[in-house]
């Protein structure tokens, strides 16, 4: 009884994740709903492509190496669970569906022409608008091959542009040792009124920003609250938003308001270097630069890596005035 109970409930989770992945979200999509600000697909197995790679595959590796082929019929319940969670939040915009959509695409190794730099797609049309022509004195020579010539000439924003191959050469090792000549953590002092204006200037330009989720937008103004000379954890901003500490990961992949935005700050609950411009670890490879902004601002970290003193916790939904 208590099996045919248990395979009851599975169905019914079944049917909700059919339900969610290949008719929800595509309405949604094809609709343009509010809840997300691009919807960069629009078929059933892409959605379900994204969502399992995240839930399943855990954002690190493609859900099919894990899970037999079809998902649906092989996921556990608490699979089944995690997915249609995740699909709920993307439905009301708790979930960056373009950072989801870049996280799946890179386990796979599969470059999208959706996408420019990394950037979700608004965020490459507001920037492309900011930035003027090249003078005369820098175009191309008019003698250049003409296949590379329409290539420089092509205007599509969305051709995929390869990143430089990563040489061999080893990255320089991280020292966590003290420096001789730093100083004591200082408490930072209260804002002047020229920092609350630049505050206030960063608000009004997140809540501006058309390419946000609100997600994003309270993730933010959450990472303004943090001071410096203190950091906080991707957990500690998690409880605090009701989200999960990898959607604040998520959001924070491609900070289009660094550094006014101190994603820096934010580091993994053993106390650990964590994630920063899009690479992991004390061996990512921004992870040298995470580290001299922090201990610019007075954090210290032991011989181990790890930082020193308790996170902060105090975050505040700031809003704009004037």
């Amino acid at each position: 009884m208590i099996g045919n109970t248990e395979a009851a409930k599975v169905k019914r989770l079944q049917g909700l994740w059919r339900e969610l992945y290949s008719k929800t979200l595509p309405t949604l999509a094809r609709n343009r709903d509010a809840a997300q600000p691009e919807w960069p697909v629009t078929l059933d197995h892409c959605f379900a492509r994204i969502i399992l790679d995240n839930t399943i595959g855990e954002g690190r590796e493609q859900w099919d190496k894990r899970l037999n082929r079809p998902a649906v019929t092989n996921m556990t319940r608490e699979q089944l669970v995690k997915a249609i969670e995740m699909a709920e939040r993307i439905k009301d915009g708790k979930e960056d569906l373009v950072a989801l959509d870049l996280q799946s695409l890179e386990v796979r190794g599969i470059p999208d022409k959706k996408y420019k730099d990394a950037l979700p797609i608004s965020e490459t049309r507001d920037r492309d608008k900011k930035i003027p022509p090249l003078p005369a004195i820098f175009a191309r020579n008019e003698s250049m091959p003409k296949r590379k010539k329409a290539e420089q000439n092509s205007k599509d924003a969305s051709v995929y542009r390869p990143k430089r191959a990563k040489t061999s050469v080893k990255q320089s090792t991280l020292s966590f040792a003290q420096r001789p000549n730093q100083s004591d953590s200082i408490p930072s002092p209260p804002l002047g009124n020229d920092g609350k204006v630049g505050l206030s200037l960063t608000l009004h330009r997140i809540n501006a920003h058309l390419g946000l989720t609100p997600y994003r937008k309270r993730l933010y103004a959450a990472l303004l609250s943090v001071p410096g000379g203190r950091y906080t954890t991707y957990a500690a901003l998690a409880d605090y938003l009701g989200s999960s500490a990898r959607a604040v990961g998520n959001g924070m992949r491609s900070n289009p308001f660094a550094p006014d935005v101190p994603c820096h700050r934010v580091l993994a609950s053993d106390g650990s270097i964590g994630g920063f411009g899009g690479s992991w670890g004390a061996d990512g490879e921004n992870a040298s630069e995470k580290l001299e902004l922090l201990r610019k601002e007075g954090i210290k970290f032991n011989s181990n890596g790890k930082v020193q003193g308790p996170p902060f916790r105090d975050f505040a939904d700031l809003r704009a005035t004037g």
